[in-house]
């Protein structure tokens, strides 16, 4: 089992219904498709902390995911392949990189074609979450994946490092890049915890005293505890390097990303009409295309073994 429900929750004409050469319009799907994933099957053995997530009644472990389908109106006008974009940072960027579109900052902003040569050439266009710790801004596409447990479901406790170098100076640190969801530390008084500071990465690293900092933010001027923030009374220098060891018990399933990829593009291309799959019938090849940090997710996905879904069937024919 894999894919168990895709949710349809808005349907809507691409460009207000501009029409792309022979294709003809495009419609443009957005919603949230639901995963069973088998921990003990071998194609999944290598979805680190997998086999300690929460299961349920038929022993699977369920996650959910963002999703977006450019598709044409009339899907006979198609060439038949689907390009999926992974995303990076939860941004849609595809259109930008081949559609020659403008890199609009907000992403809950109307998607632009650009100049369509995607639509013309017949694409469906596909996004689906992957990424767990997405910030919480509107238009930004992740994944919710459980956390991993220890026997009798007690949280797991691990160590973590957090390496941030700021742009302008300032008294408190988010535990994340790019306001990313943090890692929470186990305990705001943890004594144990270490704050290093480098001139530049390859610099010997200093030792900030315990005293010095805490896990904290501030509130209308007043220090608050925080197990999310940082707070350093000093401030933090520009361009200098810190990281913070800490202990917490925030432990997601994040490979589950993985396998949502794999398991929605299986699910486009040999799904069927009654188990909900809008494009049933439609697809003969699919892609992938990644940059940079999407690139690597697919480097990654490749090196995992993850291009076969469950039922053994190839899921890309090409990656880019």
């Amino acid at each position: 089992m894999a894919v168990t429900a895709f949710e349809i929750k808005s349907r809507s004409s691409l460009a207000g219904g501009l029409a792309f050469g022979q294709v003809g319009p495009y419609e443009q799907l957005e919603g949230t498709v639901h995963f069973a994933v088998d921990p003990d099957h071998p194609r999944n053995g290598v979805i680190t902390d997998l086999n300690l997530a929460p299961r349920d009644a038929e022993g699977l472990v369920s996650c959910a995911a963002d999703f977006c389908i450019l598709r044409p109106a009339d899907p006979r006008r198609g060439n038949h392949r689907i390009l999926l974009d992974v995303l990076n940072r939860g941004r849609r960027r595809l259109l930008k990189y081949f559609n020659g579109a403008p890199d609009v900052p907000d992403p809950s902003a109307p998607l632009n074609p650009g100049d369509g040569f995607l639509m013309r050439h017949g694409y469906s266009v596909v996004w689906c979450g992957w990424q767990h710790d997405v910030p919480s801004v509107s238009g930004l596409m992740g994944i919710k994946v459980p956390d991993a447990v220890a026997a009798g479901c007690s949280p797991i406790s691990g160590k973590l490092m957090v390496t941030f170098q700021p742009n302008a100076p300032r008294q408190v640190q988010l535990l994340s890049d790019r306001l990313h969801r943090p890692y929470s530390t186990r305990d705001i008084n943890d004594q144990h915890a270490t704050l290093t500071v480098r001139d530049n990465e390859d610099a010997p690293p200093q030792v900030v005293p315990r005293h010095r900092w805490s896990f904290a933010r501030l509130e209308g001027g007043h220090v608050a505890p925080d197990a999310s923030h940082i707070y350093m009374a000093s401030g933090f220098v520009p361009g200098k390097v810190y990281q913070v060891v800490y202990s917490t018990t925030d432990a997601p399933v994040v490979g589950l990303g993985f396998v949502a990829t794999r398991d929605m593009v299986s699910f486009l291309r040999y799904g069927t009409a009654q188990e909900g799959n809008p494009c049933a019938g439609a697809v003969q090849y699919a892609y992938g295309f990644g940059a940079s940090q999407s690139g690597r997710f697919l480097r990654q996905f490749l090196y995992l073994g993850l291009n076969e879904d469950e039922a053994g069937r190839i899921v890309f024919d090409g990656l880019m």
